[in-house]
Protein backbone atom coordinates (compact mmCIF):
# COMPACT_ATOMS: atom_id res chain seq x y z
CA UNK A 1 0.00 0.00 0.00
CA UNK A 2 2.92 2.48 0.93
CA UNK A 3 4.41 2.04 -2.86
CA UNK A 4 0.60 2.61 -4.22
CA UNK A 5 -0.23 5.76 -2.21
CA UNK A 6 3.07 7.22 -2.74
CA UNK A 7 3.11 7.09 -6.43
CA UNK A 8 -0.08 8.26 -6.59
CA UNK A 9 -0.71 11.01 -3.63
CA UNK A 10 0.17 13.62 -5.89
CA UNK A 11 -2.79 12.30 -8.60
CA UNK A 12 -5.29 12.48 -6.14
CA UNK A 13 -5.40 9.46 -4.46
CA UNK A 14 -5.54 9.54 -0.78
CA UNK A 15 -4.58 6.46 1.91
CA UNK A 16 -6.72 6.43 5.56
CA UNK A 17 -5.92 2.54 7.23
CA UNK A 18 -7.69 1.94 10.30
CA UNK A 19 -6.96 -0.46 12.52
CA UNK A 20 -8.65 -3.01 15.07
CA UNK A 21 -7.22 -4.65 17.94
CA UNK A 22 -3.65 -3.17 18.12
CA UNK A 23 -2.48 -0.77 20.71
CA UNK A 24 -1.36 3.31 19.96
CA UNK A 25 2.32 2.59 20.94
CA UNK A 26 2.20 -1.37 18.25
CA UNK A 27 0.86 0.31 15.98
CA UNK A 28 3.25 3.36 16.34
CA UNK A 29 6.27 0.78 16.08
CA UNK A 30 4.89 -0.70 13.31
CA UNK A 31 4.30 2.46 11.59
CA UNK A 32 8.02 3.76 11.99
CA UNK A 33 9.64 0.26 11.24
CA UNK A 34 7.83 0.33 7.90
CA UNK A 35 8.40 4.18 7.26
CA UNK A 36 4.53 4.25 5.96
CA UNK A 37 3.71 7.70 5.64
CA UNK A 38 0.03 7.39 4.86
CA UNK A 39 -2.53 7.93 7.86
CA UNK A 40 -3.30 5.16 9.74
CA UNK A 41 -6.28 5.71 12.83
CA UNK A 42 -7.42 3.56 15.77
CA UNK A 43 -10.77 2.22 14.79
CA UNK A 44 -11.45 0.39 18.16
CA UNK A 45 -12.07 -3.00 20.21
CA UNK A 46 -14.58 -5.53 19.05
CA UNK A 47 -17.45 -5.01 20.73
CA UNK A 48 -16.80 -0.96 21.94
CA UNK A 49 -18.39 1.25 21.08
CA UNK A 50 -15.53 2.70 18.68
CA UNK A 51 -15.58 -0.60 16.54
CA UNK A 52 -18.79 0.74 14.44
CA UNK A 53 -16.91 1.62 11.40
CA UNK A 54 -15.69 -2.13 10.91
CA UNK A 55 -19.86 -3.35 11.38
CA UNK A 56 -20.82 0.37 8.70
CA UNK A 57 -18.56 -0.80 5.83
CA UNK A 58 -19.10 -4.87 6.78
CA UNK A 59 -15.45 -5.51 7.53
CA UNK A 60 -15.36 -9.53 7.91
CA UNK A 61 -11.48 -9.99 7.63
CA UNK A 62 -7.95 -8.22 7.42
CA UNK A 63 -7.26 -6.34 5.52
CA UNK A 64 -10.40 -5.59 3.65
CA UNK A 65 -9.29 -2.61 1.11
CA UNK A 66 -11.94 -0.63 -0.37
CA UNK A 67 -11.54 2.64 -3.35
CA UNK A 68 -14.43 5.24 -2.89
CA UNK A 69 -14.96 7.93 -4.97
CA UNK A 70 -14.90 11.66 -4.16
CA UNK A 71 -18.32 12.01 -2.70
CA UNK A 72 -17.06 8.55 -0.03
CA UNK A 73 -19.15 6.09 -2.50
CA UNK A 74 -17.60 2.54 -2.40
CA UNK A 75 -16.92 1.67 -5.91
CA UNK A 76 -14.86 -0.84 -4.83
CA UNK A 77 -14.15 -3.28 -2.14
CA UNK A 78 -12.03 -6.60 -1.93
CA UNK A 79 -10.95 -8.44 1.01
CA UNK A 80 -6.93 -8.89 1.30
CA UNK A 81 -4.39 -6.46 -0.87
CA UNK A 82 -4.84 -7.01 -5.02
CA UNK A 83 -2.89 -4.23 -6.32
CA UNK A 84 -3.95 -4.88 -10.03
CA UNK A 85 -7.48 -4.67 -8.72
CA UNK A 86 -7.15 -1.82 -6.92
CA UNK A 87 -5.39 0.13 -9.30
CA UNK A 88 -7.89 -0.90 -12.16
CA UNK A 89 -10.75 0.42 -9.70
CA UNK A 90 -8.32 4.02 -9.35
CA UNK A 91 -8.19 4.09 -12.90
CA UNK A 92 -11.84 4.32 -13.44
CA UNK A 93 -11.92 7.17 -11.29
CA UNK A 94 -9.36 9.22 -13.20
CA UNK A 95 -6.16 8.28 -10.74
CA UNK A 96 -3.44 6.58 -12.64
Amino acid sequence: MQKLYTELKDKGMDLIAINSGDDKDTINKYIKENNWTFNIVMGGQPGGADYAIFKQYGVQAYPTNYVLDSNGKVVWRGIGFNEPEIRAALEKLGVK
